[in-house]
């Protein structure tokens, strides 16, 4: 299934956003939870799924400060049994979110039978030598279990996304889609400087059943055009379809 990301409309409410990935064709949803109060009400997001007949199949956190969204995670993803919930390994010093990440999602996943898939970020350094996430390679992702694939921070960490494929293997339960376009990540997946062609073919080859997720920059997709925005979104979609979903025998 293609999701979009609503972090890729950040700037439109959680209405608008329903009402474009239903209209660029999507198969479903993912819902950051952050700042904006919408995202933490549980009601709230199943009265959307039920308005415009989408379902909500992952949740994730935003990727600044989580630790101050975890109780209203907590809240929502209760309420959604047997959800994928994608996240972060914990940045060095947020000693509240990798307490929570260690020892409270496991938790949830039991109690609430979540899938739990940990997810690569950007690497970065604090104050240039040390690594502002120390649990954010693709060996360690790995080791830990499921694995959601953000091909745009892997690009950023200086990693091929082919090999990912085979160095992950069934470990690999997740696709955040996009592509690099003159040095700018999450761009429109059909645009840019990575093979992503040729890594959704072989996805498709390898009867990959995991879901992809459509994220991208707002400012590539031009937010605020609603016209532009409904045609990047589904030339998008169309083209996971040709690439990924055609390859696999999907109708």
């Amino acid at each position: 299934m293609l999701l979009l990301h609503s972090d890729t409309l950040p700037h439109y409410g959680l209405d608008r956003f329903f009402n474009f990935s239903v209209k660029a064709g999507f198969d479903g949803v993912e819902i950051g939870i952050g700042p904006n109060f919408d995202t933490q009400n549980a009601d709230y997001l199943k009265l959307l799924e039920k308005r415009y007949q989408i379902k909500i199949i992952a949740f994730s956190l935003v990727s600044r400060k989580e630790e101050n969204f975890l109780d209203g995670f907590k809240t929502v993803v209760k309420n959604f049994p047997g959800m994928t919930i994608n996240l972060n390994s914990a940045e060095i010093l947020s000693f509240k979110y990798k307490n929570w990440i260690e020892k409270e999602v496991p938790k949830l996943v039991r109690k609430y039978g979540l899938k739990l898939n940990r997810k690569n970020t950007p690497f970065k350094l604090i104050f240039g030598i040390i690594p502002k996430r120390s649990e954010n390679s693709l060996y360690t992702l790995r080791e830990k279990g499921g694995v959601c694939l953000d091909v745009s921070a892997l690009w950023a960490s200086h990693e091929e996304i082919m090999k990912s494929i085979i160095f992950l293997g069934e470990k690999l339960r997740h696709v955040y889609l996009s592509n690099v376009y003159k040095n700018t990540p999450y761009c429109p997946p059909y645009q840019g400087l990575l093979p992503i062609e040729s890594f959704l073919t072989r996805l498709a080859q390898n009867n990959f059943f995991g879901n992809f997720s459509l994220k991208l920059n707002p400012k590539e997709i031009s937010e605020g055009d609603d016209e532009k925005v409904l045609e990047i979104l589904t030339e998008s979609r169309k083209f996971f379809e040709k690439y990924f979903k055609n390859n696999a025998g999907y109708n």
